[in-house]
């Protein structure tokens, strides 16, 4: 612990940051949390109501894609500049090579494969008798609400969806998450752990218990990609697809049973156990295949010795 805290203090003097890494980042945290969970959502029920309908969906989708931008990317740039003056201290766009955009992107294809895997098999675990009608209310609540968001009946509202539910998360979460909380935490706890930390809190946010261990996967993965490449255009591309690939897969399939995984959705009959956990076990091999090439070549970046 020691080591640690003296580990923060001199990058904390050689950094001429404004506050304490750490603490600053357990701050911005809770203030940005508050700002979009609270005062963005709050503004929201205002405009909406408390449920979503075919009525009132498109007044949903904008008022979710400016709280994003007015409570989420707006006051991560605030903080940034506060913090460390200059905004190139914290985001960094390096373009990455096109092998790091092929093993990167690829590897997140992979990895969505194996989170819907895990997805499947965890929901044929069974649950207390006397708690599986609230559990289930809970989860009809949640897939209702986004399916509501997600579908469309056309390519320009899909497009817009695509906007609202892809793009934008993209840009103010990773710029959040990926920009300012990871590079404090980097400043405070090193890089391995840094994207450890923030890939955690980063599915914490999302505040969805049927997918936390997914999306925790998804968030120490786009943190991953930022700490290897030094980059946020690979975390942010990684969050897109992510998001886009729902959308699409929602616009094309519609209403359909979202713990099927996508690779088998149309087929004619339910998945064999079999079928779903070779699949998954393909693409786990291959995320691995793909991650360990990632590495060798950010290798030169990562240590710095990129020209």
């Amino acid at each position: 612990m020691s080591e640690t805290i003296e580990n923060e203090a001199g990058l904390f003097q050689s950094q001429q940051t404004r506050y304490r890494p750490s603490s600053f980042a357990l701050a911005a945290l809770g203030i940005l949390f508050v700002l979009y969970q609270f005062v963005g959502g709050g503004l929201t029920v205002l405009i909406i109501g408390t449920a979503i309908t075919p009525d009132n969906v498109m007044s949903a989708r904008w008022a979710t894609m400016l709280a994003q931008i007015l409570f989420l990317l707006l006051p991560t740039l605030y903080l940034a500049k506060r913090q460390n003056g200059s905004f190139a201290d914290v985001f960094s766009f390096r373009m990455p090579s096109f092998r790091e955009w092929f093993l990167g992107l690829a590897g997140m294809l992979a990895l969505m494969q194996v989170a819907e895997t895990y997805l499947y098999l965890q929901n044929m675990i069974p649950v207390p008798e006397p708690l599986a009608p609230y559990i289930q209310q809970f989860k009809d609540a949640i897939a209702a609400t986004f399916k509501m968001l997600l579908l469309a009946e056309s390519l320009p509202e899909m497009l817009f969806v695509l906007l609202v539910a892809a793009v934008t998360p993209a840009v103010c979460e990773e710029l959040m998450f990926r920009g300012l909380i990871q590079r404090n935490f980097t400043l405070a706890y090193g890089g391995k752990l840094s994207f450890v930390y923030t890939g955690t809190i980063f599915a914490l946010y999302h505040m969805n218990p049927f997918w936390l261990l997914p999306l925790i996967a998804l968030g120490i993965y786009f943190s991953f990609l930022q700490y290897r490449s030094r980059s946020l255009w690979l975390p942010i591309a990684a969050h897109l697809i992510n998001n886009g690939a729902a959308t699409v897969g929602a616009f094309i399939y519609g209403s359909t049973d979202d713990t099927t995984p996508t690779l088998f959705l149309g087929a004619e009959a339910e998945p064999s156990m079999a079928a779903v956990l070779g699949t998954g076990g393909m693409f786990a091999v291959l995320f691995f295949l793909l991650i360990n090439q990632y590495i060798r070549v950010t290798e030169r970046i990562h240590t710095g010795e990129e020209s």
